[in-house]
């Protein structure tokens, strides 16, 4: 394992420990962090998730560079451990193979990109991606929920609330021709929604919509979409999910593989993560890792 830095953004004190909420080092550790050996940071590793439980800390940094969570990522998508999950909560995009199904695996420099029938997933994992986990320290890692959140500065993405043309999309995971993106408008810094389509009924519909807000025009387009049942496109500042599943009519069950929920109740929480799952500031949710059962 690697010897990262623990640090979550949060840099305060406790008084009475003398141990940072955030990471759990001491002020002393914290200074020394840089020169430190190999084995001397290692060792504070271990120290941690115990310090940040007497703290009563929940949410902790993983050890993981890069390479450890493109790793960890790579080997969740071939064995089919899990499912990953971007959007926030009412929006979002779950990305796993249907049972009996396998998953396509491609490794580039700082990216992974995931083919399966039903949708396709990729990921920028670099140096301003961190692992976090809100299990407590004595889950194996099995069964621990991964949050890969990306540093706040590294850029967010261009928030709309209205319904939006985005035109051709300039870089789709599954080969489509035309390549029409629309913005459903969620007014998130975390995440967008969109939907991608070719000519016909649809693609009428988002037109005559767009400046809409997406309460005031899903009336009229959700049977629309539902009938033609685009590609859902999506994305965070991690990466993207395109999902081609059908869309099921209401009330009905989503299919199994990878598939998307948009309920409108649950966006009005405003919440970009589940309660108990609450990301420091100095972060952006990229993409959450739910173990199978």
């Amino acid at each position: 394992m690697t010897t990262a830095s623990p640090c979550v953004g949060t840099c305060k004190l406790d008084d009475t420990t003398g141990w940072c909420l955030g990471c759990g080092r001491s002020g002393t550790e914290i200074a020394d962090w840089r020169d430190g050996t190999a084995a001397w940071r290692n060792a504070i590793w271990s120290e941690i998730p115990e310090r940040l439980e007497h703290l009563g800390v929940s949410g902790r940094r993983l050890p993981w560079a890069k390479e450890d969570m493109q790793d960890f990522v790579v080997e969740s998508l071939k064995r089919g451990s899990g499912t990953w999950v971007m959007g926030v909560v009412g929006a979002v995009a779950e990305f796993s193979p249907a049972t009996g199904r396998s998953v396509a695996v491609e490794v580039g420099n700082e990216t992974v990109t995931a083919h399966t029938d039903g949708g396709a997933l990729s990921m920028w994992i670099d140096d301003d991606v961190r692992a976090m986990t809100f299990d407590p320290p004595s889950t194996p890692l099995e069964q621990t929920r991964v949050v890969l959140a990306v540093k706040r500065e590294r850029g967010r993405l261009l928030a709309t609330d209205r319904i939006t043309d985005l035109g051709e999309d300039a870089r789709p995971l599954v080969d489509e021709n035309p390549t029409q993106l629309f913005d459903l408008g969620l007014g998130r810094k975390e995440a967008r929604f969109c939907v991608r389509v070719a000519s016909g009924p649809a693609l009428s519909a988002l037109q005559s919509a767009a400046g809409e807000t997406l309460i005031q025009s899903l009336p009229r387009l959700g049977s629309v979409l539902t009938a033609e049942n685009p590609t859902r496109v999506i994305e965070t500042t991690l990466g993207r999910i395109e999902v081609q599943s059908p869309i099921p009519s209401p009330g009905g069950r989503s299919p199994d593989g990878p598939h998307t929920h948009l309920l409108l109740e649950q966006l009005e929480w405003s919440r970009a993560m589940p309660v108990g799952m609450d990301l420091p500031r100095a972060y952006l949710p990229g993409a959450l890792f739910y173990p199978r059962p």
